[in-house]
């Protein structure tokens, strides 16, 4: 059996803010919000029918500000494979979500772009789809 991912977890300012944007922006539903941890942890994890992301919630001022510096949330990427890369990038577009690129780039057999964080709830996403 090869390995998948399960799933990746982002540290986050706000887990409200950025589930509002992972649910009513990216589309993907929430799957579980576990009680909080008795440190008071909390965290919510999305899924788009595989791999889930789970968002991670710290409510020590010092423990966010020392994982986060001063972003929203810290994370390299999520990739999420899509259909069409282009027909998402109209729409997170009427978003207001800006690439670092105006069309998606080559990669192997895929077509791919990433978000700016700074449009994008503090996550850079990875969209991808077999190229045309």
């Amino acid at each position: 059996m090869k390995p998948r991912v399960h799933h990746v977890g982002v540290v986050v300012a706000s887990l409200e803010r950025t589930g509002a944007f992972v649910r009513d922006v990216m589309g993907l539903d929430l799957a579980l919000e576990p009680p909080p941890l008795p440190d008071g942890v909390m965290t919510a994890f999305y899924s788009p029918d595989g791999a889930r992301v789970e968002l991670i919630e710290i409510p020590d001022a010092q423990a966010p500000a020392k994982r986060l510096g001063d972003n929203d949330a810290r994370v390299e990427h999520i990739a999420l494979e899509v259909d069409d890369v282009h027909a998402w990038m109209d729409r997170l577009r009427a978003q207001g979500v800006r690439f670092t690129t105006d069309e998606p780039v080559r990669v192997r057999e895929n077509e791919a772009v990433w978000t700016l964080p700074e449009t994008s709830a503090g996550i850079v996403w990875q969209l991808f789809s077999r190229a045309r």
